[in-house]
């Protein structure tokens, strides 16, 4: 199995599948902002919300029109989402109602379409995936004593992992 192989069967598939769920909003922004994060780490070999690592994140969130927004977007939604699961209600939101991935209002409010954002996202990585496979190596599972694979079917046991005997005991 390859490493795009992988990438399809443990992100595309799920997060496409969830998009469009408006309950699974919070779910699809979060996982995608990790997988937007090494891409544009690897895109950029810069530190997030350097000039040089905002600059490619609007290239790959073209409705960024600046290095202003950009920097905005990504400190309160990195942040908000993956260190406190959450946002500031007052200035920031998810819906799924506007046409842009991301959109940067005058009154200050930023707010996400997780399905616009989520689509935006793996399109860049899957025009790109050698950008998104460099640098740490992706995971791969490794099951001890298997059942033997069947000829013609792929491996179910492809995924992230350690291999055999050198994972912690707990």
């Amino acid at each position: 199995m390859t490493h795009r192989e992988n990438f399809q069967r443990w992100f595309v598939n799920y997060l496409r599948s969830l998009a469009g769920e408006r309950d699974a909003g919070f779910i699809v922004a979060m996982v995608t902002f990790s997988l937007l994060e090494r891409y544009v780490r690897q895109l950029t070999n810069s530190k997030p919300k350097s000039p040089k690592f905002l600059a490619g994140l609007r290239h790959v969130l073209p409705d960024l029109l600046t290095q202003a927004d950009a920097r905005v977007f990504w400190s309160t939604y990195r942040n908000g989402l993956l260190h406190h699961v959450t946002l500031s209600r007052e200035t920031h939101g998810l819906t799924h109602d506007s046409s842009r991935a991301v959109e940067v209002r005058s009154d200050g409010k930023v707010w996400l379409n997780p399905d616009r954002f989520c689509r935006e996202v793996l399109s860049a990585i899957e025009n790109d995936f050698a950008m998104f496979e460099c640098g740490m190596p992706l995971s791969t599972v490794y099951v001890d004593n298997p059942p033997q694979p069947t000829p013609g079917v792929p491996n179910p046991y492809l995924g992230t992992g350690v291999p055999p005997g050198q994972g912690r005991k707990i």
